[in-house]
């Protein structure tokens, strides 16, 4: 298996135990770019899954739960032109407890350089 094919992504087995799956990396499609995260938050929609509430099915699928996601996009789909490989984002997603996931352009949002590399655990209609 290549390094560059491949992610690790979080899967919740039963409550209270979390394990890491090796997937394929996702490929983004038209309107949407590929992030390299570099974190995401915890959502307190989150812990009803890791606590066990009665609709929880588990495992959960590998990366889900995760969607307040920030990093660098390192791959764009064919209409999302507006932003280019090597952008500092925060994204709204679906999959973020992993180490890439996909996000529609219009769920993402450029950070300002000034942040650096501070942490970034937030919606992006949160700083708008």
């Amino acid at each position: 298996m290549s390094g560059n094919r491949y992610m690790r992504a979080a899967v919740i087995e039963e409550p209270g135990r979390l394990r890491f799956d090796r997937i394929e990396l996702p490929v983004p499609r038209p309107t949407e770019v590929r992030v390299k995260l570099e974190g995401c938050g915890v959502c307190a929609s989150n812990l009803a899954t890791w606590n066990g509430m009665p609709w929880t099915q588990y495992p959960t699928e590998p990366g889900a739960l995760g969607h307040e996601g920030w990093g660098i996009i390192d791959a764009l789909g064919e209409d999302a032109e507006e932003f280019q490989v090597g952008d500092r984002v925060a994204t709204v997603s679906y999959h973020a407890y992993a180490e890439f996931d996909l996000a529609s352009k219009d769920a993402i949002v450029k950070l300002p350089r000034e942040l650096g590399n501070c942490a970034f655990p937030a919606r992006p209609w949160d700083t708008q």
